[in-house]
């Protein structure tokens, strides 16, 4: 049976082409089509909020000083790239750029190598749950509590200045979090999987990574990504265990704000450049961390 809309000033029907009669539409539908607009709306301005200050941030660091400090704010000017070339090329913030991306992909790295087996054992054993607790103890301690032995310890092993010393510090919180996060996606995979995977020949390692591992990739996909987040952004360990050779871009970029004055758009020029490694491995991913968000709440016990 055809049917065609009818579109009416007051109102929308639907004919039914077979017996000529005009139905109007439910009020149920219409009302779940008003709440999905105002839903729309309300996004895009929840949306336009959060991104309004990255937004400025970015036209801020193609301003000259002027156009900065100007009485009215303004949006159409004259791009420069002479904060990018002053803080980067004049100030050494390309090491820092540089030490930021050697701490972040290498602990982000070594916590994926460690945690992701460690979390598919524990979710394979019986009393994982006392292990998991412990894990979830550690990750609460404040950062404050491990910065000082940290430090103290760096500093007698003659370490401290050193990528070893924050990496090292920078695992205290990123393995127990993948460990936690990957454990809840290997069991929402099916025991019987590894059992049939093994009643074909594969070993322990054989069922891990051909078997198991190609079915968690979003979480794996997620945690990779969260974890490189928080090493990017990770301000104390590199305050108190960094110096001058491995000072990574959260700690350099109080630098600009001296006594005589702040260096608002070569700030802005560093804080655009911060974020976008992971701005744009977020994008290539995003696949990967949207369902990955949502594939480990299931639980197969």
């Amino acid at each position: 049976m055809s049917t065609s809309t009818v579109v009416n000033t007051r109102a929308i029907v639907t004919r039914d082409a077979g017996k000529g009669r005009l139905i109007a539409p439910s009020p149920g539908r219409s009302r779940a089509r008003v709440i999905q607009i105002v839903l729309g709306v309300v996004a895009a301005a929840l949306i336009l909020v959060y991104l309004s200050p990255i937004v400025w941030l970015v036209l801020t660091s193609f301003k000259d000083r002027v156009d900065i400090f100007s009485s009215a704010p303004s949006v159409f000017f004259t791009p420069t790239l002479e904060n990018y070339r002053q803080a980067f090329l004049e100030k050494g913030f390309t090491d820092n750029l540089l030490n930021s991306t050697i701490v972040g992909v290498v602990s982000t790295g070594i916590a994926l190598l460690v945690g992701v087996p460690a979390a598919y054992s524990l979710s394979r054993v019986r009393k994982g749950e006392t292990f998991m607790m412990a894990l979830l103890a550690a990750r609460l301690l404040p950062a404050m509590v491990l910065a000082v032995p940290l430090f103290v310890l760096a500093s007698s092993l003659g370490v401290r200045d050193s990528y070893f010393a924050l990496i090292a510090a920078h695992l205290t919180f990123a393995l127990p979090f993948t460990v936690w996060m990957m454990r809840g996606f290997f069991l929402a995979v099916p025991i019987s999987l590894d059992e049939a995977a093994r009643l074909d020949g594969c070993g322990e390692w054989g069922t891990f990574l051909r078997v198991i591992l190609p079915i968690v990739k979003p979480g794996l996909a997620s945690t990779g990504i969260f974890c490189l987040i928080n090493s990017w952004n990770e301000f104390l360990f590199a305050l108190v265990l960094t110096g001058r050779h491995t000072q990574t871009l959260p700690v350099a970029i109080p630098s600009l704000i001296t006594p005589i004055g702040t260096s608002w758009g070569q700030v802005a020029a560093v804080g655009t450049v911060t974020i976008l490694p992971v701005l744009i491995i977020a994008f290539i991913v995003q696949k990967h961390i949207v369902a990955g968000m949502t594939g480990g709440a299931v639980s197969a016990e």
